[in-house]
């Protein structure tokens, strides 16, 4: 990991607990995911690094009678919406599309999507949303996120970071970020923001890059188990 950057107040607005509606757990799940995004973007531009990034985070609950998955049941419950395979012109993906426009009314231009992985996907190439933002959170199993910070018109491949990613990981990744899952030990299911959704049969919805490495880029060696350095502190000054 390059570094660790702060982005406070990012919740579920008006949600503590008790039932919610399918309508307003997308709601609050979508208005959860753009503020990650719009501050993710903020705190970049800041930086000066250019508009390209992705990190990694964590969802959780503050206290009693809150949950994520609760949430994330709650729309499935009452809005739901039957995984199709293959998805990703990928035959071991299977999905299925929550779009805004047809929960929240026309003017919404975003869409929540649940995707699967089985377990052995790995066929799923590097590629990059040039025109679509991404906020994407784990809801079960175990996989991996690859991620370059090569930029699409000179890709070489040498660049790639793997990292393990779990149940209740979120990760964030602005348009142009070339990147890849893979599930090789468990299957993967993630819940997956699209700022603004592209139609999926859409050319312009998916890039590949010219340069396609061979899964031996993508690096787990030296595996270790520790804490990520992002601790919040409660004691103390």
């Amino acid at each position: 990991m390059k570094g660790v950057i702060q982005l406070y107040g990012i919740q579920v607005p008006g949600y503590h607990g008790g039932p919610i509606s399918g309508r307003e757990a997308f709601q609050g799940l979508t208005a959860m995911a753009s503020t990650t995004l719009n501050r993710f973007k903020s705190e970049l531009a800041r930086r000066g690094g250019g508009g390209r990034g992705a990190a990694v985070g964590v969802v959780r609950g503050t206290g009693p009678g809150v949950s994520f998955g609760a949430l994330v049941a709650a729309m499935e419950r009452n809005e739901p919406r039957k995984l199709q395979a293959p998805f990703e012109n990928t035959d071991s993906i299977s999905g299925a599309v929550w779009k805004a426009c047809d929960i929240l009314g026309p003017e919404n231009d975003t869409a929540l999507l649940k995707l699967r992985f089985e377990k052995g996907t790995d066929k799923l190439p590097l590629h990059a949303h040039l025109h679509s933002d991404r906020v994407i959170f784990v809801l079960s199993g175990r996989g991996f996120y690859h991620a370059s910070s090569e930029p699409m018109e000179s890709f070489t491949g040498r660049e790639i970071q793997s990292i393990a990613v779990r149940e209740r990981d979120a990760l964030v990744f602005t348009r142009g970020v070339i990147h890849t899952f893979t599930a090789p030990t468990e299957s993967l299911v993630l819940l997956s923001f699209h700022s603004p959704f592209i139609p999926l049969d859409q050319p312009d919805q998916y890039a590949v890059p010219d340069c396609t490495p061979t899964r031996h880029a993508f690096s787990t060696t030296g595996a270790t188990i520790g804490c990520v350095p992002a601790w919040t502190l409660l004691v103390g000054s």
